[in-house]
């Protein structure tokens, strides 16, 4: 008997170690056994409720914007919702986004459909992407991560999702209607970037079944607990929904020298956790002016890995990995080309030690050198310290003098001039859930006496 307790506990080390029999049916099991548990425990269907303000819901259209270098925009804006979010203008479930004019009155609006939705993305499930789905999972577990605009109007949104996995839920493309046009449900997710010819760029993803081998001197093997690590890849998309191609990144940083780098990946508070090494979460593409300098061509990718606190740039037509960009800067979004050799990025966790932690940085690979543009000593005092844990995203006006930040978990954006970081807007993501009785049981009052804040994923530029 202890003899074959001996090798029972000697055989589950090795199945533990080396991934053997019964390890993965645990560790789905597990996996399933969370999502169970999240699914169960959660607060009722709120979309990306973060918290009540302090203003009457009949006060927040007027209460959205603030205009503080003038008393109207730079330009129009287009403004990314969800569902629940303004329902002034779109009652039944909300509106996926609100374009503005410069002085804040809504020019149009794109009604969440969520009814449409969830049929475009049951009859997009194929086999090539399979998902395993909580038996109390619905498309209400669906929000909006991501959004572009293609230059006739429709929308390219991108889906994440709470009770899946994977938690990508796909891409499609929305007509000004509202109406799905194309569903893919093939595991994209973060933000996606459309290009003036009208071809997307989508962080997406594929699923390993096997441990991540990395060639170094002698060859490591990285191990996820589940199994089932994330293997991201850039999806390149057409208007009609087509993939052109996919440049799988992970692929392309397996060897030396990059290799060594991904030793590094880690999560929050998870520290050495391969399930998701990169976490890419957006895509841009090196303007004209890149000018071929330091090995920056125009055409090529640049894409933001947030668990290596690195952004790679990638030969746009070969998917190699042509350089990897560390600095201060700490598990970061929305890294964008500027001009010449200076990228901008929504940096999470960097700080400069008096302002933030989450700022607007720009870095120069010229030499190196950061600069923390967003906050500073010119910065109001209530918006020095703004901080979102994860997402966040920024976008660059089309003369590259200006830019919006979006602070997703503070439910605020600011746009500020890039020459001082000073701050020309102030924008609220405020909205009136008085009316909408699944929201949690404990805030009866609050919700029929003030405005909700929600998330938000992001506040653009609105481009022809």
């Amino acid at each position: 008997v202890s003899a074959l307790m001996l090798a029972a506990f000697a055989y589950g080390g090795l199945s533990l170690h080396y991934e053997l029999f019964p390890f993965p049916f645990i560790a789905d099991s597990i996996k399933t056994l969370r999502t169970l548990h999240e699914v169960h425990t959660r607060k009722d269907d709120d979309s990306q409720f973060l918290r009540f303000a302090d203003v009457p819901p009949e006060r927040v259209a007027s209460n959205r914007f603030e205009f503080v270098a003038g008393d109207s925009l730079s330009d129009p804006v287009l403004w990314q919702g969800g569902r629940y979010q303004f329902l002034e203008y779109c009652p039944d479930w909300g509106c996926l986004a609100v374009e503005y004019t410069a002085t804040g009155q809504v020019a149009h609006a794109y009604p969440f459909r969520n009814d449409e939705l969830e049929q475009a993305a049951a009859d997009a499930q194929s086999d090539e992407f399979p998902y395993e789905l909580s038996p109390a999972a619905s498309f209400r577990d669906v929000y909006v991560i991501g959004i572009s605009r293609y230059a006739n109007g429709d929308l390219l949104v991108v889906f994440q999702q709470h009770t899946a996995f994977p938690f990508g839920a796909g891409v499609a493309r929305i007509d000004r209607d509202g109406h799905p046009v194309w569903f893919r449900r093939d595991y994209s997710h973060h933000w996606p970037h459309i290009d003036e010819d009208g071809v997307a760029l989508v962080p997406g993803m594929l699923i390993g079944s096997e441990p991540i081998s990395l060639k170094l001197r002698n060859t490591l093997t990285l191990r996820c607990r589940t199994g089932r690590p994330y293997l991201d890849a850039i999806g390149i998309i057409d208007g009609n929904g087509q993939l052109l191609k996919r440049i799988n990144l992970l692929d392309a940083l397996r060897a030396p020298p990059f290799a060594y780098i991904m030793q590094s990946s880690s999560r929050p508070f998870e520290r050495g956790s391969l399930c998701d090494p990169l976490h890419l979460n957006f895509v841009h593409r090196l303007r004209d002016d890149a000018g071929g300098t330091l090995g920056l061509v125009p055409g090529d990718l640049v894409a933001s890995l947030r668990h290596l606190s690195a952004f790679a740039i990638v030969d746009g037509e070969s998917g190699r990995v042509k350089r990897l960009v560390r600095g201060s800067f700490f598990y970061q979004h929305s890294v964008q080309h500027l001009t010449g050799s200076t990228f901008l990025m929504f940096d999470n966790y960097g700080g400069d030690g008096v302002y933030g932690p989450s700022r607007l940085l720009k870095i120069d690979l010229a030499d190196g050198r950061e600069t923390t543009l967003f906050p500073n000593d010119r910065t109001p005092e209530p918006l020095r310290n703004l901080f979102s844990d994860t997402r966040g995203v920024i976008d660059i006006s089309p003369d590259r003098r200006r830019a919006m930040i979006s602070f997703t978990q503070e439910g605020m954006a600011v746009e500020v001039r890039l020459a001082d970081g000073a701050v020309l807007n102030v924008f609220h993501s405020l909205h009136d859930v008085s009316n909408l009785e699944q929201f949690p049981e404990e805030y009866p009052q609050e919700r029929q006496q003030r405005a909700a804040v929600f998330a938000i994923n992001g506040l653009y530029y609105l481009r022809n």
